[in-house]
């Protein structure tokens, strides 16, 4: 199996793609680039380029994988829109990641105890975070991504030790441990992994609704209740 795989969420652009996945000679060829803004306009260079790397024409991806957020409200839309267009036009199969799923994904992140939880915490600004727990040994999701304020972090620990990797690492051990419980922190920024996530992505089940963000707040953008803009005269 051939897959794409696209993140837009955070301050970074990562794609990859795996080829043969699933069979002993299963390669992925990944980039990840830091920047701001200009997702949009460098998405799709990058995927071309990198299937070129991997000697692969967009017709022959088999499924697409692609991260749904939480993360930045226009970052996530671009990614998920160019899944959305690759599936109009050659019907490809969708798999959906939560960023935070594809980060706990990254052989980056420090080995743990097969008893701990892994929680991903990463700050999203208005003294909050986005945080989920998956179990440490399998990186599968123990539940949904949340947002949370930085002092209710303790809310992710279900009683065992809990490992916290990203920006809001730190703060959910400060949490945790306050609360009487443990925790030790993998703290900084940390991307969506890919790579890792085009591997998984052969094994699961493809979307048959329609992809939309997770969004797990409002924009900051709102129209003023009760106003409207004024109509030109003719």
């Amino acid at each position: 199996m051939n897959v794409l795989g696209i993140d837009t969420c955070f301050p970074a652009l990562s794609v990859a793609v795996g080829r043969e996945i699933g069979t002993p000679g299963a390669r992925v060829t990944a980039s990840t680039e830091p920047m701001a803004t200009g997702h949009a306009e460098r998405l799709l260079p990058l995927i071309a380029g990198l299937l070129a790397q991997s000697g692969l024409a967009i017709t022959d991806i088999d499924r697409l994988a692609v991260t749904i957020g939480p993360g930045s409200f226009t970052g996530t839309r671009i990614g998920i829109a160019a899944a959305r267009a690759l599936k109009l036009a050659s019907d490809t199969p969708i798999v959906t990641f939560t960023s935070l799923e594809a980060i706990a994904l990254s052989p980056s992140i420090a080995p743990a105890p097969s008893e701990d939880d892994l929680v991903i915490a990463i700050d999203a600004h208005r003294s909050e975070a986005y945080a989920q727990a998956f179990d440490a040994a399998t990186r599968e999701p123990i539940g949904p991504p949340r947002i949370v304020a930085m002092t209710d972090l303790a809310s992710l620990s279900r009683g065992q030790p809990v490992f916290a990797v990203g920006t809001a690492a730190q703060a959910a051990v400060a949490a945790i441990t306050a609360a009487g419980g443990r925790a030790r922190a993998q703290p900084g920024m940390m991307f969506p992994d890919m790579a890792a996530a085009v591997l998984r992505a052969a094994t699961r089940t493809p979307e048959t609704a329609a992809v939309e963000p997770l969004y797990l707040r409002p924009p900051d953008a709102k129209p003023q209740d009760g106003k409207s803009l004024a109509r030109a005269s003719a």
